[in-house]
């Protein structure tokens, strides 16, 4: 498992690129990309049960979602 500051890093450096992607290809096109990835990502690396709790979690926890604004890194 990463420490605190490898998931910050990581984290900056995917939306950098998340907000290149956005300006290129539209907001709504990456999503779609990244959902597609995020969830064959989840269902690779958990059991079937972990897997719906985090699908039922992501589901659960949807109005706490922010607005992204990628120019944030400017």
């Amino acid at each position: 498992m990463i420490n605190d500051n490898e998931l910050n890093s990581l984290y900056q450096r995917y939306l950098e690129f998340t907000g290149e992607m956005v300006e290129e290809y539209g907001g709504m096109e990456v999503a779609a990309v990244m959902m597609a990835q995020a969830m064959s990502i989840y269902r690779t690396g958990l059991d079937e049960i972990d897997y719906n709790k985090i699908v039922d979690s992501i589901s659960s926890n949807r109005s706490k979602v922010q607005t992204f604004i990628p120019n944030i890194l400017q």
